[in-house]
């Protein structure tokens, strides 16, 4: 009985996991998110089964539109009784529940993208913020690393590097020096330092941020091989579009965010915004490019959401109405 408890157990997780990337692979997924994703279905059979079920079930539908992106579940314990019975139902000839189950499916797929939006890269890391709370961790070597609100890091210190690879968010690390590379990834580049002090962000457009507050670091792109070597009060950033200008940086604006606080100058209101939606329960909407792409400048504190966005929306000047936990920001 218990071997039987264990298996149900087990057959849900896998379910629940095939609905979270059967959702995200029909929005836009990053490359990152298809690499993940195909290491995940190699790694059982079991795993391609469930993720062929809800294609099948879908198709069954007729539908070729696209769900909105998830990222993480509260509670899928419904939609997939649902799809389990039209399992059975499907093989009697019901087509009736099809509807039913794929409409299911939707909705967990809305619970999802609004509730918790990072059940995948969740499930990848040792070590996870919430949001609204920073966080402090020590690692195995001694070095410390301060996690931003709502965000993740996968680490791995056994080898003859020690790695980081933050997944989202932004962090600060203190390098204890052991003799051993310390390298932090993301995206698609990488900062590499012996014992030092400094921020690595993701931002919303994908773009990486490096700050240095003490020590050196040396950051590039995977292949590139046009590495730079950064100065205390030295910042660069790197994305798909090549390594940026390394520029002078204001460490306390820079670093605000470990006391609660974002200083932003002429960011994209897209950026603002999501640092925002770090620190809130809920998810913010921007319905146009033009809007989000607007370029702002500003010293909010994260403690008070409501008033954060209300400081933004004063100083921009757009519409913006609450539904709930949305948030929808327009022109």
């Amino acid at each position: 009985m218990t071997d039987d408890r264990q298996q149900l157990r087990d057959q849900s997780l896998i379910e629940r996991e095939a609905v979270a990337w059967f959702t995200r692979m029909n929005g836009k997924p990053s490359r990152q998110e298809k690499s993940d994703f195909q290491r995940w279905l190699q790694a059982s059979s079991d795993h391609r089964q469930a993720y062929d079920q809800l294609r099948g079930l879908w198709r069954d539908m007729g539908s070729n539109a696209q769900l909105s992106t998830p990222h993480e579940d509260s509670d899928l314990a419904a939609p997939l009784e649902r799809i389990r019975r039209l399992r059975d139902e499907r093989k009697t000839g019901k087509l009736g529940p099809v509807i039913v189950g794929c409409l299911a499916l939707l909705v967990a797929s809305c619970w999802l993208w609004l509730e918790r939006p990072t059940l995948l890269q969740d499930m990848q890391a040792d070590f996870v913020s919430p949001r609204g709370e920073r966080r402090q961790i020590t690692l195995a070597d001694g070095s410390h690393v301060l996690l931003d609100a709502d965000t993740a890091i996968d680490v791995a210190l056994s080898g003859p590097e020690r790695r980081v690879r933050l997944l989202r968010g932004t962090a600060f690390f203190s390098v204890v020096h052991t003799g051993k590379p310390f390298v932090v990834e993301a995206q698609n580049g990488q900062a590499r330092v012996l014992g030092t002090e400094f921020d690595v962000a993701m931002n919303e457009d994908r773009q990486v941020t490096v700050t240095l507050a003490r020590g050196s670091v040396e950051v590039g792109i995977s292949g590139d091989g046009q590495d730079v070597l950064l100065k205390p009060g030295e910042s660069v950033d790197y994305g798909e579009s090549g390594m940026g200008r390394v520029r002078e940086a204001v460490i306390p604006d820079e670093m605000a965010w470990h006391e609660g606080r974002f200083v932003f100058n002429n960011a994209p209101l897209t950026n603002v915004l999501a640092q925002i939606e770090r620190y809130r329960d809920g998810r913010i909407v921007v319905i146009g490019s033009a809007i989000g792409n607007l370029r702002v400048s500003g010293n909010i504190s994260l403690d008070d959401t409501d008033k954060a966005l209300a400081a933004v929306q004063s100083s921009v000047g757009f519409q913006m109405r609450s539904f709930g936990k949305l948030t929808v920001i327009g022109p």
